[in-house]
């Protein structure tokens, strides 16, 4: 166990919170992405088609990408979108594009930047994980 998080008796939370931008989240987030997608990959089997990847889109859109057999070209997708200050995670869907999750963010009283989904407040972490888990690991629809 870490130690606890203790509240700084002294913060620049002008420059924290500045720093707390949806932009700059967004791409610390897709850089986390990558990674996370490098990481996914490493522990499908060789003997198994699955392929995830990235396709960039336009400077606020990602696509995380999830080949499940390359002959029938069957595949998911989860999204990921900046837009009017919130970061959006949409997934395929029957008629397209469906929203799953949105966040805002916020400066917490501990100083953390963390995102906003609901009433609850994510580390960026969290955020990815809750948006692809079931890209990763669930059984496919």
């Amino acid at each position: 166990m870490g130690a606890p998080n203790l509240i700084p008796s002294n913060l620049d939370w002008v420059t924290a919170r500045a720093e707390c931008s949806v932009v700059h989240v967004f791409k610390e987030i897709e850089q986390g992405v990558i990674a996370d997608v490098e990481k996914a990959q490493s522990f499908v089997l060789p003997t198994e088609p699955i392929k995830f990847s990235i396709a960039k889109g336009a400077s606020n859109r990602f696509t995380v990408v999830r080949v499940d057999d390359p002959i029938s070209a069957i595949s998911h997708s989860v999204y990921f979108v900046c837009k009017r200050g919130e970061i959006q995670v949409y997934e395929d869907a029957a008629n397209g594009e469906e929203l799953r999750m949105k966040a805002t963010l916020t400066l917490t009283d501990d100083g953390h930047c963390k995102l906003k989904v609901g009433d609850e407040e994510l580390y960026q972490w969290q955020f990815r994980r809750r948006a692809l888990e079931n890209l990763f690991f669930g059984i496919p629809r």
